[in-house]
């Protein structure tokens, strides 16, 4: 197959300039103006109906233009309700905890006798077996305001977060308080040997004790 010479592709770009005018003239072009109705001719009186159907609506001298209904701006709520985030917690709040006693025993930022790091802590679930352990961290964040608890089950040790707005806690009680004020407030440090206090069953098993002599009522045995 012969290649085009280079001369012949640089006298391509003279292809369209060799079209006769007639060839440009008889090709079919549709175009559309708009004119506006102040400025149209005016139509004739007499016109039959299939005629003015085919009109558009804004041609029609019978019909005039249809107003637009304006409707004013909703009412802002950022005036209403400046907090949203504030609001929507403390109706949750008040949902979930409407005495505030759970919110109290936590609040170790406000309240002097409010759980601590350190503290061994027994939670009662409506559904399941209790579980105690030592309080390593408390994490403050509202509604999902949680605790850790740390224990020791057949020489293996077991962490668990508690919900403490949870509907399943039933109760949560301060088994023992730690002796000296913590210099941190996520104890950490107890996960090694030999900071971990192991298993805390026995003083557990012991204020059971304690408060069943105390209130007279038998120990439930599990």
């Amino acid at each position: 197959m012969a290649s085009i010479s280079p001369i012949m592709r640089q006298l391509g770009c003279l292809r369209p300039l060799l079209k006769t005018p007639e060839s440009i003239l008889c090709r079919r072009t549709i175009s559309t103006a708009y004119t506006p109705k102040s400025d149209a001719a005016p139509l004739p009186n007499k016109l039959p109906k299939s005629f003015m159907s085919q009109l558009p609506t804004r041609l029609r001298p019978d019909q005039a233009p249809k107003k637009l209904k304006i409707y004013p701006p909703p009412a802002s709520t950022r005036n209403i309700c400046k907090e949203p985030i504030n609001a929507v917690t403390q109706s949750q709040l008040s949902t979930l905890d409407p005495t505030g006693e759970r919110k109290a025993l936590f609040d170790y930022r406000r309240n002097p006798r409010s759980v601590k790091p350190g503290d061994i802590l027994r939670v009662t679930f409506k559904n399941g077996d209790p579980f105690s352990g030592v309080c390593l961290s408390i994490r403050l964040r509202g509604v999902d305001t949680a605790f850790l608890l740390r224990n020791e089950l057949t020489r293996v040790g077991v962490e668990m977060w508690v919900k403490v707005f949870s509907p399943d806690v039933q109760s949560v009680e301060i088994v023992q308080r730690s002796e000296k004020r913590k210099r941190r407030a996520r104890l950490y440090y107890m996960r090694q040997p030999r900071h971990d206090m192991r298993s805390v069953e026995n003083i557990v098993s012991n204020y059971l004790k304690k408060k069943s002599a105390l209130t007279g009522q038998r120990r439930q045995r599990r």
